[in-house]
């Protein structure tokens, strides 16, 4: 019985602020439908959401702020700070202004990484460097759990 339990553990996945981004910009599209999962808790650090929400101001109509709210509130944000130490590890292998997300990803607690950002995060260096994490696209993960349980979805 107590590998059933396992077995029925929330996941959780941390969310990069591309997704978090297109989530808001695009409310039919993958990004957005990782906020309609049952049994996968979607987590992010306050770092991606001051990066978000400055993007959306420069680049969206003010009516998407409303919309980035609502998705926060669906979040768990991180109460963590990247360490200087890790952050400096992390620029071993990632451009330098990514290199604090990539290790606030590194340190969170969660079983999976969703990004968008393909040029810098999904290099087999990166994907190595978050291991035991799975580092997926919104479509990816999809997939990965279509694999593994079709009941992940509402």
């Amino acid at each position: 019985m107590a590998g059933r339990r396992s077995d029925l553990k929330i996941k959780k996945a941390f969310l990069d602020s591309s997704v978090l981004f297109t989530a808001v910009n695009s409310p039919t599209g993958g990004s957005a439908k990782l906020f309609t999962l049952k049994d996968i808790k979607l987590i992010t650090s306050k770092l991606v959401l001051t990066e978000v929400e400055r993007n959306i101001r420069l680049k969206l109509e003010n009516y998407h702020l409303d919309r980035f709210f609502l998705l926060v509130g669906k979040l768990e944000i991180l109460k963590q700070e990247p360490e200087i130490e890790l952050i400096k590890k992390a620029q071993k292998y990632i451009v330098k202004k990514d290199a604090a997300i990539l290790a606030e990803a590194k340190k969170a607690k969660c079983e999976f990484f969703i990004t968008l950002d393909k040029k810098h995060f999904l290099k087999p260096k990166i994907v190595n460097f978050l291991k035991p994490k799975k580092t997926f696209t919104p479509k990816m993960f999809f997939n990965y759990l279509d694999k593994r349980k079709p009941n992940f979805h509402n």
